[in-house]
């Protein structure tokens, strides 16, 4: 392992690095080998503090970077451990996967054979490389926000004896559910949230279906060149699920178009802040793995594809066909929320080299379990889970189940959205600490 430290103020930061195997379950079948990075921080007299490893939301989002650790929830953990933030495979200092490296892989079925092995069985693998060099005769502490949770629940379930103590924060995941059923959820618990922002916000329902309805026959083009969809913008409902994203959406939409020369568009400012969050430029592991991680995730499942499942599901609901009439004041027209379609990889610059390998995964069936229920069931790990009660991206139905499965405390609330460690992330893990104590 090779680490580099460093100061600031009253933190030491060790910036740790492992060259380790693509594959932990099969390390000689001739893929070689990826970079893996870490950062860890201690507070001055925490040196002998226990170790707590952090598990990022995602799948395809590097682990935070924050300027003052003194806060929030990193805060309220440096005072009982040093933390760890991983950076899992594909993402930040990590070694990179956008469309560029992904495309020097091979070809598709290459490409494939790389791809698979991003999810959170080898995640794991790749923090217990972490432990056997930092503490390896000690267990440590689990926290995961959303899907850190779903890595959690592999480690509960490949890993136990390594493991002290766990926190999860909107990251419980179902067991043996299917894609089509979890997306049948998120879509019912996004509807729900869409008519609460819609009586609350009348006037930004109207402006939203006006600009929908002027970019299904104008051609605005965002920043980065290409002409922005109707069924693009949309994708923004994704704020609908954050503690701040009913105001968010109002400011957005409270001014968006011009008019110069007798000619409505709509304003230059608007489109920038639109092409921001629908660009998955960032995070391009995000679009192309995130159906991936309820695919196959227990013996139950196995030998099961996705298929594009958010897409075809999507249809079910009234309002969120991508096709839906704007222009229907007596019909529902919803934003989207965290889905990913296949029409992203053809609108999307930073997602179109990425179209085939993804249709690929979403056909792929070879998928090894991710979590084992008979192992869950016997955990004697104590724990505790946050759970948000209006949850749209980790519906509350399975997180429950899941909970009672594993015999971890819960904290339901309803105060909090799926953002909540930003909202009061040190409010909430005292919380948590207390339970699983």
């Amino acid at each position: 392992m090779e680490t580099n430290t460093w100061k600031n103020g009253d933190f030491t930061y060790r910036d740790h690095v492992l060259n380790l195997p693509w594959d932990h379950q099969n390390p000689d079948n001739g893929l070689g080998t990826l970079e893996v990075f870490a950062r860890e921080v201690v507070r001055d007299g925490g040196e002998k503090l226990p170790y707590l490893v952090f598990f990022q939301g995602g799948p395809g989002c590097a682990s935070p970077r924050p300027i003052n650790p003194e806060g929030g929830w990193l805060g309220r953990l440096l005072k009982d451990y040093r933390v760890l933030l991983l950076d899992q495979r594909g993402t930040g200092a990590s070694t990179p996967l956008a469309a560029p490296q992904i495309n020097a892989l091979g070809n598709i079925e290459q490409q494939l054979q790389y791809l698979r092995l991003l999810r959170t069985d080898q995640i794991v693998a790749d923090a217990e490389a972490f432990r056997a060099e930092l503490c390896p005769d000690e267990k440590w502490t689990l926290f995961g926000q959303s899907y850190g949770g779903f890595c959690i629940t592999t480690y509960l379930s490949y890993y136990p004896q390594a493991i002290e103590r766990v926190l999860l924060t909107g990251g419980t995941p179902a067991l043996d559910t299917s894609a089509d059923d979890i997306y049948r959820l998120t879509y019912d618990k996004l509807r729900f949230r869409h008519e609460q922002f819609n009586r609350r916000f009348p006037e930004t329902e109207a402006m939203i279906r006006r600009v929908c309805a002027h970019l299904e026959d104008h051609e605005e083009l965002l920043p980065t060149g290409e002409r922005l969809s109707a069924r693009r913008l949309r994708t923004v409902g994704i704020n609908l699920g954050r503690d701040t994203g009913f105001m968010h959406l109002r400011l957005m939409f409270e001014n968006p178009f011009t008019t110069l020369g007798g000619t409505t568009r709509l304003r230059p400012d608007f489109l920038a802040q639109v092409g921001g969050e629908v660009s998955m430029a960032r995070t391009p592991l995000y679009a192309l793995m995130h159906e991936t991680i309820y695919a196959g995730a227990t013996p139950a499942l196995e030998g099961q594809a996705t298929n594009w499942a958010a897409h075809r599901i999507s249809r079910e609901v009234a309002g969120f066909a991508e096709d839906a009439n704007p222009l229907a004041k007596d019909e529902p027209f919803f934003l989207t929320g965290e889905h990913i379609y296949p029409w992203m990889f053809e609108e999307d610059p930073a997602l179109t080299p990425l179209a085939e390998v993804a249709n690929a995964l979403a056909q792929y069936t070879n998928w090894p379990p991710l979590y084992l229920p008979q192992q869950l069931a016997a955990n004697q790990i104590p724990g505790a889970a946050a759970i948000y009660f209006d949850d749209i991206f980790v519906p509350v139905e399975p997180s429950l189940k899941w909970v009672k499965t594993a015999g971890i405390e819960r904290y339901v609330t309803s105060k909090y959205q799926h953002s909540g460690i930003g909202t009061a992330g040190a409010e909430i893990l005292g919380q948590l600490l207390e339970l699983s104590r």
